[in-house]
Order: structure tokens, then sequence, then C-alpha cells
């Protein structure tokens, strides 16, 4: 079993987690400086719940210490902070943000890193793909997937067929 911490419990990191840790495979930490927002979830007693400051170096790096990855679920603002503290850390990034020029920042920070860093996972198509996947390998035969992201992305997605 992998440590996973994901970082920001919003909406989407809070269903990233849950989504991590029912695979069986991820030991899932999940991490907000808010009290309010940890207060709020949904508990999970597979899902450990924790406050953090991401934004003091220092403390952050020590949280990444020893875990398989990252993911980034905080505000964009946040991912340069997240980002060097992985890569300090030694531990694979990843990130859901579509920001260009913090993406830049990943890029310089991937470049002979020993770990993966992969920035700009997004929820739609990104980890939408990644859960239909999942899903899909469930079945024996499958005729099609609809994530059905078109109708709030207002663009035309590609649909795959698999017998």
């Amino acid at each position: 079993m992998k440590d996973v911490i994901v970082i920001g419990a919003g909406k989407i990191g809070a269903t990233v987690a849950g989504l991590l840790v029912r695979t069986g495979d991820y030991q899932v930490t999940l991490a907000d400086r808010s009290p309010e927002v940890l207060g709020n979830l949904d508990r999970d007693e597979l899902i450990r719940i924790m406050a953090a400051d991401v934004e003091d170096s220092l403390k952050l790096v020590d949280l990444l210490n020893g875990q398989f990855a990252v993911l980034n679920a905080a505000p964009f603002r946040l991912t340069k902070h997240i980002a060097e503290a992985a890569r300090a850390a030694g531990t694979h990034y990843l990130d859901l943000t579509e920001d260009v020029v913090r993406t830049r920042r990943v890029r310089e920070l991937a470049a002979n890193a020993s770990t993966a860093f992969i920035p700009q996972c997004g929820l739609a198509p990104g980890f939408v793909s990644i859960v239909a996947f999942d899903l899909a390998k469930g079945f024996e035969v499958l005729d099609s997937i609809d994530c059905g992201a078109e109708r709030f992305l207002n663009i035309p997605l590609t649909r795959s067929t698999t017998t």
C-alpha cells in the first residue's frame, strides 16, 4: 500500500481522496489548512484527515517526506509551494491546475527530478478519463463510455468504443 496525500479538502480533493482509498492500493491523507473545511467533511474512517499550513515550506516538506505522491487539489496560487516541497521531499507530484504560469514552474522542477511531476491533470477530461478507464476495466465487453463532460464544458470529447 502506497502513502498518498491529497492537499485541498474541497469537493474535488475530498472526492479524489475517496476514490483513491477505495482502490485498496493507497493509504490516503487528506490535508487542508482550513479547520472549517475539515470540520465539514463527511468522515471516512479509511482517510486520515489533518490540518496543514501549506504555505510554510519547511512544514510542508516534512509532511511530504515518506509519501509516495502528493495530489495538489488546492487553489492554483499554492501550486509553486506544493510542487517545490514535493521536489525537496522526493515525492511524486500531480496537480489539477490549468494555470500556465505555475505549470511552467512545475516543469522546471521536473527537469532532472527523480520523481514524476504531472501537472494539469484537470477534472475533465483528465481525472474523468482516469475514473472512466478504471470503471471500464470491470466489464468483459464495453460498447461505449459517455462521461457527459461535453454537457458542462460545451466542447466535443472523443468517445471510445472497445469490444
